[in-house]
């Protein structure tokens, strides 16, 4: 039973293997330009001639000890032909060590080109996955897997060049010179060692495999708690969990100690096995050129030939074994990017028909919309409503209500389980992304900016925004003056996810990216909620002039933001509840007024009010 499981597995990974091969193979194919493909000929091409010259290395040697053998017989004081072949090793020998650094030059620049792009193709792959992927994995571990995808290209190509290639191409070169000095014992050994080196790597190959894919996993799982850790550093010190967090990653980087150590196991066993091979043909060679020295078969520069290749063929050889503990590495880090490339992007399925939007004026509906992250918790129930263009829509619900849930869906960043959404008529799940995205802007309550400068940040929502426009966008979002008392004004570097900044300045430079998109929708989830009264004041100011240029969705908990709305809808447990002006649902004293009451102490201020505060 367990040696046909055994049998089984291996079986499987075979499998697996081939199937990493061939599509790596198809992926390099892709990537590789005309560049790469002109760079790695060349560099095989120096491969080649210096697997030649390493070959008839040692028959000049041969040569130049026969002839230094045979000058006691010569009568003259002066014979050329020892110089001769003194010239011919060390120009061979010279040459050699010049392909082999034209090889290097040759293939770092291959090597480089081919990780530029395998590594833009990567990350467009990664930015166009849908967003639940990205919720399910650390971004740390993703990255890792990226690099680590790399790695095993260059592991993989490298060796083809250095090793590989170079091996073969000396052993075919020796076997000929062997067959041509009629020397087939010495043939027969080096033949017979050489199929128990590729017998001893094939056995390494395949117990090796696992090991390396479980030092990758390792790996990725290390940098993901790594990378997560650190970018969470304020909370980390908020709770005094220094010590915890420490532990956690000491308990990953035992595991990953842990797969280090069965590879290196499986390689020191593999080494005592190669050094057997070598200790046996290299004494086997030896006695056998002894004999023949002895007897009068073999001369003195025959058997240096002869030895010579032993010794030339085991380093290479050796190098073979390397080759194939770094390839069976390289498809184990091959696997993970693989299995990344698989997933479909969000590009993947959508229709596209000619001319898919006619007269834009930002009409919005939402028809009979359902929808669940997991079959076992429904989040929306037949959600319907229309926001006619330029006109504003509130929606308001205590949390976990599905709000947000709304917003995803109309950026599609997941796809409703029924009904659908249309902008101006026209379903968005039958619109390109990039049409139904550059369509909206939205405000979120979490502002998170990239590490760059304020200007950059602003500037990320339009591109080739001038200095104009991204100033402006900063005035109405009243952000400008506050950015000229930097010392570096919009050059000022916002640090990691924008924590520089203060939570309203983070929030204004949101509201001013949204801003410069002039955008025919306009999502403003909790985008004042980091405020303070004042300053969102200024902002609900501002914010109701962009209102009158586009359709706005507003997303609120604080109700006194949204009293203005043409309509406001209640939702509860995923469904409307409610839906009426301000005036209507407080009157109607339902939820909305429940929750106007809780947030008031019973103060009801007259809307008029509210706007001429404003």
């Amino acid at each position: 039973m367990d040696e046909h499981h055994s049998s089984s597995k291996a079986s499987s990974e075979k499998r697996n293997s081939l199937l990493i091969v061939r599509e790596s193979l198809r992926l390099f194919w892709i990537a590789a330009d005309g560049f790469v493909k002109k760079r790695l000929a060349l560099a095989l091409a120096t491969v080649t001639l210096g697997a030649l010259l390493a070959a008839a290395g040692p028959v000049a040697l041969k040569l130049l000890v026969d002839s230094l053998a045979q000058l006691r017989s010569m009568a003259s004081d002066f014979v050329f032909a020892p110089f001769a072949f003194v010239a011919f090793y060390v120009v061979g020998q010279y040459l050699l060590r010049c392909s082999n650094e034209m090889r290097v030059m040759l293939h770092g620049h291959a090597e480089q080109r081919l990780r530029r792009r395998i590594g833009g193709y990567l990350f467009e792959h990664l930015v166009r996955l849908p967003l639940r992927f990205h919720l399910e994995r650390k971004v740390g571990a993703v990255g890792e897997t990226v690099e680590q995808g790399l790695r095993g290209y260059d592991l993989i190509t490298q060796h083809v060049v250095y090793s590989i290639v170079p091996v073969t191409i000396e052993f075919v070169a020796i076997a000929t010179i062997l067959i041509r000095l009629d020397r087939p014992k010495y043939l027969l050994i080096l033949g017979v060692s050489a199929i128990a080196y590729l017998l001893a790597f094939h056995r390494w190959a395949t117990r090796i495999y696992e090991p390396s894919e479980y030092v990758s996993k390792s790996h990725i799982e290390s940098h993901g708690v790594l990378t997560d850790s650190l970018a969470n550093q304020e909370a980390i010190k908020y709770f005094d969990a220094e010590r915890r967090i420490c532990e956690r990653y000491d308990i990953v980087l035992g595991r990953k100690e842990t797969a280090w150590r069965r590879f290196f196991n499986e390689y020191a066993a593999n080494g005592v096995i190669v050094s057997t091979i070598f200790g046996l043909s290299l004494g086997l060679s030896l006695v056998c050129g002894t004999q023949d020295v002895s007897r009068g078969n073999m001369t003195l520069g025959d058997f240096v030939l002869v030895n010579a290749y032993v010794m030339r063929l085991v380093q290479p050889l050796e190098m073979l074994g390397f080759a194939v503990r770094d390839i069976s590495q390289g498809l184990a880090f091959l696997r993970s990017m693989l299995s990344v490339l698989r997933e479909e992007t969000e590009l993947c399925g959508s229709s596209v028909t000619g001319d898919c939007m006619g007269a834009r004026v930002g009409e919005l509906n939402f028809e009979n919309i359902s929808f669940s992250y997991s079959d076992r918790r429904t989040i929306l129930r037949n959600v319907s409503f229309k926001v006619p263009a330029r006109r504003c829509v509130a929606i308001v619900g205590a949390s976990g209500s599905g709000k947000s849930s709304l917003i995803r869906l109309l950026f599609r960043l997941y796809e409703p389980d029924s009904g659908r959404i249309l902008i101006d008529g026209m379903p968005i799940s039958q619109m390109p992304l990039s049409d139904v995205r550059g369509s909206i802007a939205v405000v979120n309550q979490d502002a998170v900016l990239f590490h760059d400068t304020i200007a950059n940040n602003i500037a990320f929502g339009k591109f080739g925004a001038t200095q104009a426009d991204i100033e402006g966008a900063a005035r109405l979002a009243n952000l400008h003056e506050a950015i000229m008392s930097m010392p570096e004004k919009y050059e000022t570097i916002v640090g990691e996810r924008g924590l520089k900044l203060s939570g309203g300045e983070r929030q204004r430079v949101a509201i001013a990216r949204a801003a410069l998109k002039k955008p025919l929708i306009a999502v403003f989830d909790e985008a004042t909620s980091s405020l303070d009264s004042r300053t969102e004041a200024e902002i609900l100011k501002n914010l109701a002039t962009l209102s009158e240029q586009c359709t706005t969705l507003v997303i609120a908990h604080r109700l006194s933001t949204i009293i203005h709305a043409d309509e406001i809808l209640v939702l509860h447990s995923g469904a409307v509840v409610e839906r009426g002006s301000h005036d209507e649902l407080i009157e109607r004293n339902g939820q909305y007024a429940a929750l106007w009451r809780a947030q008031h102490s019973g103060i009801r201020p007259s809307r008029e009010a509210h706007t001429s505060a404003a």
